[in-house]
């Protein structure tokens, strides 16, 4: 029987759209349920956005549609004119349907789903039978237990040609693949060259330089340069120390402040975190730092105060500390928030993290937290206002503004500038617009950056990047809400936003006018227009030497024009380093680290205890015991790291294992990033070492 040339075009078509189908539903259904079962075969758990969604249905569907295009023009009849027909169309779809499933593990971006992937094979073969059934019974008035009978021995036919077999075997390559990248670390590493190979960053004219190669600094989190001081640097170091280094290059730091007396042991997100210069420095010496006091007798406490740096003595500048702001917060120690500037009002602006305030006391007409303040501690306002009595802490050497926008709510204390910010950890003022530019850190899924408006409410905790949270507000204030300029999404790597400047003068033409900020954990550098509302794509122009919590802590133009940076570097050793933007060919090569600068080989609690505190202590918790702040919000079950079942049967090889490859290399939550290459083997032995004694000291029966 012949059919129609409208007959063929109208199969085609179903056959295009059925494909496509079985994709959106494939997609939505593997969020629910495995299709292949953890008996057979144990595959990670992958999470596809929808953005990697849309991509991989283009994918598909061309392929599919040149498929069927293909098929028609080698067959020369009818998509379902007979069952061998049928077999070869659909032995022509399992061809494509791997080409496509090989193109998206191999050659793309996208998180590859085996589950996913798996679901839509199923699908189209249920609609591709269902199909030829229909159009059997429409076109050739042919039974539907005839026409499945002959589908079937025609399928059972085909199977046994050497075109069969090796579609088969063909067929089966994207799951010998995804098996092996999660469970061989050597076809791991070949995979993810050949994926690099097909996804090259795009080259950048720019690169950074390491001013200061002879000096080590101590977690520098911030450098930064005072008014009219051009020939000299000073970085504020997370440990408690300012040091002065001369600018463009010097072979020494001096100590200018040692406040370290002031904390305990410095972990999570804790320790010396902004810096700001009086506007009329050094005719005003003063220097106003943020930090969090966490000496066991006083809590936690962070604090704004000012110091004299004129005075003579290291001991006199660090007895000059003058108490501006004190606040308690909780114990964990995250979420400080950080950045400390003065405006071009030369009011004093703080960013506030959501996590500073004591426990149980969340409302704005209480506490200062998930915000920007703004204060007088020039004193240069006739009509400002004394602040308002304060439960929780203390309060003074400032005024509040009469122009700040919340005078007179009783539900919003005096000095909020702007609220409904997470952790605003480092923003600057543009000094051509002077508008604020923050970068908010997120949680577990979006990092932003905002343009801060006065009396703005940027939605925190209901909505992250352009997502609902599910979360209530703390309170109801109806402030008007703003989204935010930019957003990405979390990857094993960009996740923690480090607010940039808007870049100006000449030094740097291609960027001039653009916002350059960065992130902490991947240390890339990013540019990206100021002039929209909503931008959807930045540019990586450089990137550090040192990554996770190591990379990028601060952004800064000085103002000779330069863009300077500082990263962290490990917690257990002084390796952090301030790094100027340089043209590509002037920049550093990797760094090859010396014998010197290892782990000592020895085990060291002191040392290591530290390094989880940094690194996993957000999701894993203070004593590993699951319960980190964003352990919530992961959508995996958290191991309780100090029970002995947990241990039960775990090596110390097997821990190195997991924390150096991730989670998904192992079967595990691939939201468990592998730490290989961004933290020393020696550092990942002792966390293993440290892992394991958790039990002995946390485990409560």
């Amino acid at each position: 029987m012949k059919i129609s040339s409208k007959q063929t075009w109208i199969s085609g078509i179903m056959l295009a759209i059925a494909n496509i189908i079985a994709c959106i539903v494939g997609f939505h259904l593997s969020r629910h349920y495995k299709i292949i079962p953890d008996t057979l075969v144990h595959l990670p758990d992958i999470h596809v956005g929808h953005a990697d969604m849309v991509q991989m249905i283009s994918i598909f569907a061309v392929v599919f549609i040149l498929q069927i295009l293909l098929s028609h023009i080698i067959n020369k009849s009818g998509f379902f004119i007979n069952g061998k027909r049928f077999a070869n169309e659909y032995f022509g779809f399992l061809n494509a349907y791997t080409v496509a499933s090989l193109y998206v593990f191999l050659a793309t971006t996208i998180n590859y789903d085996p589950q996913f992937v798996a679901i839509i094979g199923v699908l189209s073969t249920l609609f591709y039978l269902f199909l030829y059934l229909i159009l059997a019974f429409s076109w050739q008035k042919q039974s539907v237990m005839v026409s499945l009978k002959i589908a079937i021995f025609s399928l059972l036919k085909k199977t046994v040609t050497f075109a069969g077999v090796f579609t088969l075997l063909f067929f089966l390559t994207p799951l010998v693949l995804g098996k092996a990248f999660t469970s061989d670390r050597d076809i791991a590493n070949q995979i993810t060259q050949i994926r690099i190979w097909f996804n090259p960053e795009p080259e950048s004219e720019w690169g950074l330089k390491n001013l200061y190669p002879g000096i080590k600094f101590a977690q520098p989190v911030l450098v930064t340069q005072s008014a009219g001081q051009l020939d000299a640097l000073y970085v504020l170091e997370r440990t408690g120390r300012v040091m002065k280094v001369s600018y463009p290059e010097d072979n020494e730091a001096d100590v200018i402040l040692d406040f370290s007396d002031k904390m305990d042991e410095i972990e999570m997100e804790n320790g010396a975190v902004g810096l700001a210069f009086h506007p009329d420095f050094p005719v005003q010496p003063y220097v106003y730092i943020y930090y969090t006091d966490t000496r066991p007798a006083n809590g936690q406490l962070n604090q704004l105060v000012r110091f004299n740096i004129e005075l003579a003595t290291l001991e006199e500048r660090n007895k000059s500390e003058t108490l501006i702001i004190s606040m308690q917060r909780e114990d964990d120690g995250f979420h400080n928030g950080g950045s400390v500037e003065f405006g071009p009002d030369r009011m004093l602006y703080v960013g506030l993290g959501e996590g500073v305030h004591p426990k149980g006391q969340e409302l704005s007409s209480e506490v200062l937290r998930s915000g920007i303040i703004r204060i007088d501690v020039l004193n240069e306002t006739n009509d400002s206002l004394p602040p308002q009595p304060f439960k929780y802490g203390e309060l003074g050497n400032y005024r509040v503004p009469s122009d700040n926008p919340f005078i007179g709510r009783d539900d919003i204390r005096n000095e909020y500038w702007a609220l409904g910010l997470r952790n605003p950890f480092r923003f600057n003022f543009d000094p051509v617009t002077e508008q604020l530019w923050v970068g908010d850190v997120g949680s577990t899924i979006w990092e932003e950056v905002n343009k801060i408006e006065k009396g703005g409410h940027y939605q925190f905790p209901v909505i992250e990047g352009y997502t609902t949270t599910g979360k209530s507000g703390w309170e109801a204030l109806g402030l008007t809400e703003h989204p935010p300029i930019y957003t990405y999404q979390h990857s094993a790597y960009d996740r923690a936003i480090i607010g940039g400047v808007v870049a100006r003068g000449d030094k740097y033409p291609s960027l001039k006018g653009l916002y350059i900020f960065a992130d902490n954990y991947s240390s890339k550098v990013f540019a990206m227009p100021t002039d929209e509302n909503k931008v959807e794509n930045v540019n990586t122009i450089a990137r550090a030497n040192q990554y996770a919590q190591r990379g990028v802590s601060s952004v800064k133009q000085l103002q000779g024009g330069g863009l300077v940076f500082t990263t962290l570097g490990t917690a257990s050793e002084h390796g952090g380093e301030v790094l100027l933007l340089v043209k590509a060919q002037d920049a550093d090569a990797d760094i090859v680290e010396d014998e010197g600068s290892k782990v000592p080989k020895n085990y060291d609690e002191t040392i290591t205890a530290p390094l989880f505190a940094v690194n996993c202590a957000r999701c894993h918790g203070a004593v590993g015991k699951g319960d980190g702040p964003d352990s919530s919000m992961l959508g995996v079950p958290m191991p309780d790291l100090t029970s002995p079942m947990f241990h039960n049967g775990k090596s110390k090889d097997v821990l190195v294992s997991v924390i150096r490859d991730g989670g998904a290399q192992h079967g595990l939550s691939p939201m468990m990033p592998p730490w290989g290459g961004f933290l020393k083997d020696e550092e990942i032995e002792h966390l293993a070492i440290y892992l394991q004694s958790l039990p002995e000291k946390h485990h409560h029966h």
